[in-house]
């Protein structure tokens, strides 16, 4: 594989911080703000769009071009050449020329994730995402004399790093739900990492009201808390 194909395959993806803001005062660091983005592309042309947890377009989309530049790859955008070595298993900035006034640069791309390091916020740990597709069902609050309806959803997008999906029932007073996800690496102590799978409501805010959770490398985790339900099976 050439260090071009090398790179385009590490950069293609969703990622975020979410680990990073998490335990950011765990870790006794400063609070981040959190962070998302998907890239897309192939051919040597590529897009970055920003998302929010429900992945939805953030802010304007910014293309750039992946170029062969002796055993290394520039990146190329906006008159901007960033050039890219091979290191370990993947790849280091190593420094850029020509019109480079983004106050973002990419420092480090590896399987795990990238690392931007942004002007004024300091280094972004944007860890790559796994997709999920879930399903969920709610029972509904009105049902005929001796039955029980359910409100369902199929292909539901999630992701293990930080995504989120909204569940909205068709009752007449409709029920509110939210899926989170995150794959949970601890920065210390004897936890294990683990892949875990949240129910939010609008009355507990950030709170969950339950949780579930996998070994971190599962391709399944699903709840059941009687008011709903759903299962995530892994995409890829």
């Amino acid at each position: 594989m050439s260090a071009v194909a090398a790179l385009a395959a590490l950069l293609v993806g969703t990622f975020s911080n979410e680990e990073q803001v998490e335990f950011a005062s765990e870790a006794g660091k400063p609070a981040v703000a959190w962070s998302s983005m998907t890239i897309t592309g192939e051919g040597g042309s590529f897009a970055n769009q920003g998302v929010n947890a429900f992945g939805q377009p953030v802010g304007p989309k910014r293309r750039f071009a992946l170029e062969a530049h002796g055993d290394a790859v520039a990146l190329v955008s906006d008159g901007c050449r960033r050039r890219m070595v091979p290191e370990g298993n993947g790849f280091r900035s190593a420094g850029a020329s020509g019109r480079c006034s983004s106050g973002a640069v990419l420092e480090q791309v590896s399987p795990s994730g990238v690392l931007l390091n942004i002007a004024g916020q300091g280094v972004q740990d944007l860890r790559r995402a796994r997709p999920f597709t879930c399903w969920a069902a709610v029972p509904k609050r009105i049902a005929e004399a001796g039955t029980q309806d359910w409100w369902g959803k199929r292909n539901i997008a999630l992701h293990d790093q930080g995504g989120r999906a909204e569940l909205l029932t068709d009752d007449p007073e409709p029920q509110r739900y939210i899926l989170k996800m995150r794959n949970v690496v601890w920065p210390s102590g004897p936890n294990q990492p683990s892949l875990v799978l949240y129910v939010l409501t609008p009355a507990g805010g950030e709170r969950a009201v339950a949780y579930s959770w996998a070994d971190a490398s599962a391709k399944r985790v699903g709840i059941n808390i009687r008011t709903m339900q759903a299962s995530c099976t892994l995409s890829e």
